[in-house]
């Protein structure tokens, strides 16, 4: 008998804000797993934060002075696949209105496009950033969301 082997998380949900649309931890969890591209073990930390502390890691890490809808911190010093996911529940719910998308196929794309930049993916050129986009339309495709980019 052929198992598929069941792929281990740990997601750690930290919270610094209130009074904005989050998604539940199942939905969250279930795109994490589906974003997983290879069998690994893996440790996540899913962080919530206002406009301004956004801002502040985005200049701080990036150099980019304006809040962002998510940031990805990978760790690479480690044997699992684990970082830190950092996203802005006031920016991302803004989006979803403003660009016509259902509140959990936006905050599904952030997620997994989150995943992918711990995994290695990147959008610095046109080639890479095609990849990636192809990739995430896949994996929300394959739970029936639609297409993000249709609308951006």
């Amino acid at each position: 008998m052929n198992m598929k082997k069941e792929k281990k998380i740990k997601i750690n949900y930290i919270t610094y804000i209130k009074n904005h649309y989050i998604p539940t931890t199942v939905n969250m969890k279930k795109w994490i797993l589906k974003s997983l591209l290879a069998e690994l073990s893996s440790q996540i930390n899913i962080i919530f934060a206002g406009k301004k502390r956004i801002r502040t890691l985005n200049n701080k890490y990036l150099n980019n002075d304006y809040p962002t809808n998510v940031l990805t911190f990978p760790n690479n010093d480690s044997e699992l696949l684990s970082g830190d996911i950092v996203l802005c529940p006031e920016i991302i719910n803004y989006e979803s209105k403003k660009y016509e998308l259902s509140t959990n196929l936006r905050w599904a794309h952030m997620i997994i496009h989150s995943m992918l930049h711990l995994q290695g993916y990147d959008h610095k050129i046109k080639k890479d950033r095609l990849c990636m986009e192809s990739i995430e339309v896949k994996i929300l495709q394959d739970m029936n969301y639609g297409n993000p980019y249709e609308r951006i």
